[in-house]
C-alpha cells in the first residue's frame, strides 16, 4: 500500500510540457534528450521512460516532467493530412 501511495505522489508532482520542435535521435533512457526549436537546441532532464514515438510527436517521461514534443512546420501538417 505504501508503494502505491508513493507512486501516486510522484505522478501528481510531475508537470506536463507540450512543445514543438524536432527531436534529435537517438533518445536514451538515463540520458538527457534534446530537441531543436528553430536554431536553438533545448535539453530535457534525464529520461526515465520513452512513452511513445509517433510520426509527428514523441512522448517522454523525465525525472520532473512528462514531455510531448510535436514536429513543427510543414512536415507535421503533411503527416497529419496523410494519416
Amino acid at each position: 500500500m505504501r508503494n502505491r501511495e508513493l507512486q501516486a505522489k510522484q505522478i501528481q508532482s510531475k508537470r506536463m510540457l507540450r512543445t514543438r520542435g524536432e527531436v534529435q535521435f537517438p533518445i536514451r533512457v538515463g540520458e538527457e534528450a534534446y530537441y531543436r526549436q528553430g536554431n536553438r537546441l533545448i535539453w530535457t532532464d534525464k529520461v526515465k521512460k520513452i512513452l511513445e514515438i509517433a510520426a509527428d510527436y514523441v512522448r517522454l517521461e523525465t525525472t520532473a516532467y512528462y514531455y510531448i514534443i510535436e514536429k513543427e512546420g510543414a512536415e507535421a501538417a503533411a503527416l497529419r493530412l496523410a494519416a
